[in-house]
């Protein structure tokens, strides 16, 4: 993605998640993070679209962690195709607008 070079920025909350997961090397990887684009939510609106994703999505028996309800109402909210690996946002992307940057095929 960096190589083609799309645009690139990070929601503060997954910087939170990387930083709060590493032993070593601290510094230097803040001092990469930080070079980024932050994208944050833009208040009120953010935080009741993240609750409306859980809810359809429970609707739909649909089990969603919080923080990755999160992150997807903070991309659709800026029209950001999200970049992730968690199944999460797969699920979220099959109920909403939410846009997920397409994985190449793995190599047979």
């Amino acid at each position: 993605m960096i190589d083609e070079s799309e645009p690139f920025a990070l929601a503060g909350v997954v910087v939170a998640e990387i930083l709060q997961g590493i032993k070593r090397d601290v510094q230097l990887i803040e001092r990469f993070l930080s070079q980024w684009q932050l994208l944050e939510p833009s208040g009120f609106t953010t935080y009741r679209e993240a609750a409306a994703i859980s809810r359809l999505a429970a609707s739909q028996g649909i089990s969603l962690k919080t923080v990755d309800t999160l992150i997807a109402a903070i991309a659709i909210e800026n029209r950001a195709t999200l970049f992730g690996m968690d199944k999460d946002f797969s699920r979220i992307a099959r109920i909403t607008s939410l846009r997920l940057y397409p994985f190449p095929a793995p190599a047979r």
